[in-house]
């Protein structure tokens, strides 16, 4: 017992001296990034640090004017324990004064407890799950939550004429919030959803769920599935079974976005989705971001949320850093100037809203279509939406 007590003692001792004033002097600031550089997701670690790199590049490697120090931690996989003993090592045995990254939900809810403690800000890239920014008073989201990704594409249906819906999505967490979310929706605006399914993480054989589907014809198929390979094996399944191109309207999330297309043939036009942001877009903002994104990676790097997310997640930091010129940095002040801070982003106009901390942006249902470059989503509408929490 009293060796326990006294590694927690050390710990709190760490975090305080962690958390103490970093700002004066000409030492780079020290941010970590939390994420998954390896293992089945590790495509998103490298879409993060494009994203992270993209931006320091086009401000000259600092954030807020000051120069900064990146360390990259890998969580290796969907490990919370791991995530939250790396958040603990890096604010406690390297100093960092922000953490930022999450890909994943259960990562972020893991390190409530050690931000909370230690008042250090964390900035959540991509994990989607809409109550975890209420888990602390120090997150802030910088990509979406999954009531803004499932909401709009009901209400985009129910425009349409649809009124008769089917949900397919991952039987884990994030998969029943987009459920929960779209159905509510969808059936307070005079629709009804006729078959519902969660589909488990490891299935490999799609074809019953498509048989279901395709049976009960109905007007709109909401889906979420993780992307990679059970999106593929899902989508090509429905298009097996004729659901894709006839009567039914299929609407996912990233399943078919830009960067996952090269996977599928020609079958997937007319598939649409609903997400933040797309490459297509045609704004200032996205313009300078997809020209710094290529001279530094390559113009066959394709743009994507993650990487915007974490585009944007070092210009909340930024704005930390920049509202503390002059002062000793703390956690409550950075917080402080993060509540209500707007910017035009390559996705368009955000903000974070003063008192969720998540963001305020607009979904773009959009469609795949085929262009002068091959497959690639278009918009088709846009909504601008905030997510109340309930």
């Amino acid at each position: 017992m009293r060796s326990t007590r006294f590694g927690l003692l050390v710990f709190l001792a760490g975090a305080m001296l962690a958390a103490m004033p970093r700002l004066a002097g000409a030492q780079p600031i020290r941010i970590g990034i939390i994420g998954q550089f390896s293992g089945p997701f590790a495509q998103s670690g490298v879409q993060f640090r494009q994203g992270i790199e993209t931006y320091l590049g086009m401000h000259d490697g600092k954030l807020g004017g000051r120069a900064v120090e990146v360390i990259y931690r890998d969580v290796g996989g969907s490990n919370p324990a791991v995530a939250k003993r790396l958040a603990e090592e890096l604010i406690v045995r390297d100093k960092v004064v922000m953490l930022g990254g999450f890909y994943l939900s259960p990562e972020a809810s893991a390190v409530a407890q050690v931000i909370s403690e230690t008042k250090t800000p964390a900035v959540i890239f991509n994990a989607a799950s809409s109550p975890i920014v209420t888990e602390s008073d120090y997150f802030v989201r910088t990509g979406q939550s999954l009531y803004q990704a499932s909401v709009p594409p009901a209400q985009w249906a129910l425009k349409q004429g649809r009124r008769r819906a089917w949900i397919a999505v991952a039987d884990y967490a994030p998969g029943y919030d987009v459920q929960r979310y779209f159905k509510q929706s969808f059936t307070e605006g005079g629709g009804s959803v006729v078959g519902e399914d969660r589909i488990p993480l490891n299935t490999v054989d799609f074809s019953v769920y498509a048989q279901r589907i395709a049976a009960a014809a109905p007007d709109v198929l909401e889906i979420f599935i993780p992307t990679g390979a059970p999106s593929v094996g899902f989508v090509k399944a429905l298009a097996a079974q004729g659901v894709l191109g006839g009567k039914t309207v299929v609407i996912g999330s990233a399943e078919v976005d830009d960067t996952e297309l090269h996977l599928f043939d020609a079958q997937v036009e007319g598939v649409y989705s609903c997400l933040f942001y797309l490459p297509a877009l045609d704004n200032a903002a996205n313009t300078a971001f997809r020209a710094a994104l290529a001279a530094r990676f390559g113009p066959a790097v394709i743009p994507n949320f993650a990487m915007v997310g974490a585009f944007d997640g070092m210009a909340v930091m930024a704005r930390m850093i920049e509202a503390q010129t002059g002062a000793s940095f703390s956690g409550d002040a950075a917080m402080a100037a993060a509540r209500g801070y707007g910017w035009d982003s390559p996705r368009g106009p955000v903000r974070i809203d003063a008192q969720t901390r998540d963001i305020v942006q607009n979904e773009y249902i959009r469609r795949v279509a085929t262009g002068a470059g091959g497959l690639g989503n278009v918009v088709v509408d846009s909504v601008l939406i905030r997510d109340p929490h309930k």
